[in-house]
């Protein structure tokens, strides 16, 4: 019996826990990115992800080769880890106001389990190699691209302006032509207030664009105040 026992701890120690550590110290270098930069999945679920596909992963090829000749698929397991991580992601990904974040979370997901697989295949190489890219992508070119492309931070800006039959609102959505931001900008509500309205619409106090356009909002006669909200 005490042999037995031996033969099952063996591949636990000597094949299995090592690739879970690396699996944590991966999922775990990613999820600390993710984390500082307060996303839905930080840490530890990073983690869970990554150890969880290695296993999956691991069991997969042992289970095959448990069945001593038998006819069995590895793929099998690892093809079920691929359409469970799936719903992960689906469930990261928000749509509001015809906004859409969480896309890089979800992306985050599946590239995190398929290291986890990476690992649980014995591929340790190619799972170090991803998760410095990883790494590489998201601290290194995400400055690279704040600094070409700038990055929106959408909230709401109340355009206060005169009851005049609509003369005003007209302006408004004249001057959002001709600044090129009709598809960014999304009007949200319209309401009255007093003798004047109230036009709410999603804009950006950091890209210089809009930075523009809420400048060329204060030069319309009709407009009274130009607000953004927290």
């Amino acid at each position: 019996m005490l042999e037995s026992f031996l033969a099952d701890v063996g591949p636990l120690l000597g094949d299995y826990i090592p690739k879970a550590v690396l699996a944590i110290a991966c999922g775990g270098l990613i999820g600390v990115e993710r984390e500082i930069k307060q996303k839905p999945a930080g840490f530890r679920t990073n983690i869970l992800i990554c150890i969880g596909s290695a296993l999956f992963m691991w069991l997969s090829i042992h289970l095959v080769a448990d069945l001593a000749g038998l006819r069995g698929d590895p793929g099998r397991i690892a093809a079920q880890v691929v359409a469970g991580v799936g719903f992960l992601g689906a469930g990261t990904i928000l749509h509001s106001r015809g906004h859409i974040t969480g896309l890089t979370s979800a992306a985050m997901i599946w590239v995190v389990s398929a290291i986890g697989m990476a690992i649980g295949a014995g591929q340790a190489a190619v799972a170090i190699f991803t998760t410095g890219t990883i790494l590489l992508v998201q601290v290194g070119l995400g400055l690279v691209e704040h600094r070409l492309f700038g990055r929106c931070r959408m909230r709401d800006c109340e355009i206060s302006f005169d009851d005049d039959r609509g003369l005003t609102r007209k302006e408004i959505e004249k001057t959002i032509r001709a600044t090129g931001l009709g598809q960014a900008l999304e009007t949200t509500g319209l309401r009255r207030a007093g003798d004047y309205h109230v036009l709410t619409l999603q804009c950006c106090a950091v890209h210089p664009q809009h930075k523009k356009f809420i400048g060329e909002l204060w030069k319309l006669v009709g407009v009274r105040e130009v607000r953004l909200v927290q």
